[in-house]
């Protein structure tokens, strides 16, 4: 079934295909129970697809897109847009523009809505919810947040600010100057994309680096990438691989590991790692129509 708004109208999607005559006027749309394909205007729409494993498009214009019960795509094209998948394994993607992005409600004990997040291009905001969220920010300085569940983020290019929080997270500072927070749980936090260290005269060492924080939990740290990046390994049990120039925050003269229990330090690798280059443009960041 396809749903394609272009009047001012409300429609409830039930049992036939139904294509509107185009219009700059904006549209709310209302799935029903089935598998349906829902497209907006080129104004700001409101569209819920209910149940159903449905796709949405909301083209340009500030659109709310919400997928409701199943396992939806929902794609926001340009404009500033707010998505939310809600319950069931979303693939949602905020397209140009400054987006919203959140995949399921936070703290509601839904263990079973795997969603993945794509910012795309603009400064977005992404929020994966109580599960096992893949988080990528794209192009722009973007927050994200996994919130609850072991989550696996990336900031894309841009000065992104990444939060694991609970759960065991993987997190990816990617090209930029990039901050990560681990939050509680056993992290893994990288910052080894070598396309953004950039080098001042006469080979000096590039001074503008990430800055990547553990927090509590057993938590692992991967900095080799030739410039200056700053580490708090926090409470736990950590260990950290880091190139010569890096900075532990908390060192001091008599405890040069600072909050790191372990600390192995070693010159940069001449490439990114295929783990760091698997994360600069992830498979399936378009939604698909």
């Amino acid at each position: 079934m396809t749903i394609s708004l272009s009047r001012r109208a409300t429609v409830l999607a039930i049992a036939a295909t139904a294509i509107l005559p185009a219009s700059a006027l904006a549209a709310t749309i209302d799935g029903g129970p089935g598998n349906e394909r829902l497209v907006g205007t080129s104004s700001a729409d409101r569209i819920d697809g209910n149940r159903g494993n449905d796709r949405i498009f909301g083209r340009a214009g500030d659109d709310a897109l919400i997928g409701g019960l199943g396992n939806d795509r929902v794609f926001g094209g340009a404009g500033n847009d707010v998505l939310q998948g809600l319950q069931g394994n979303d693939w949602l993607n905020g397209g140009s523009g400054d987006d919203t992005v959140v995949g399921d409600a936070n703290g509601t004990g839904d263990r079973t809505s795997f969603d993945r997040i794509y910012g795309a291009a603009g400064n977005d905001t992404l929020k994966g919810g109580d599960s096992f969220d893949r988080i990528y920010g794209g192009s722009g300085n973007d927050s994200a947040f996994g919130e609850n569940g072991n989550d696996r983020m990336a900031g894309g290019t841009g000065d992104d600010t990444q939060h694991g929080g609970a759960g065991n997270d993987v997190i990816y500072a990617n090209l930029g100057q990039d901050t990560s927070f681990g939050g509680e749980g056993d992290d893994t936090l990288w910052a080894l994309a070598r396309g953004d260290v950039h080098p001042g005269p006469d080979g000096a060492v590039d001074q503008v680096g990430d800055t990547l924080d553990g927090g509590p939990g057993n938590d692992r740290f991967r900095t080799r990438d030739g410039e200056v990046d700053r580490i708090t390994c926090g409470a736990g049990n950590d260990r950290a691989f880091l190139d010569q120039v890096d900075v532990i925050v908390d060192a001091t003269a008599e405890n040069p590991n600072g909050s790191c229990e372990t600390v192995e330090r070693k010159a940069p690798k001449a490439k990114d790692s295929k783990s760091e280059d698997a994360q600069q443009k992830p498979a399936g960041e378009k939604v698909g129509s």
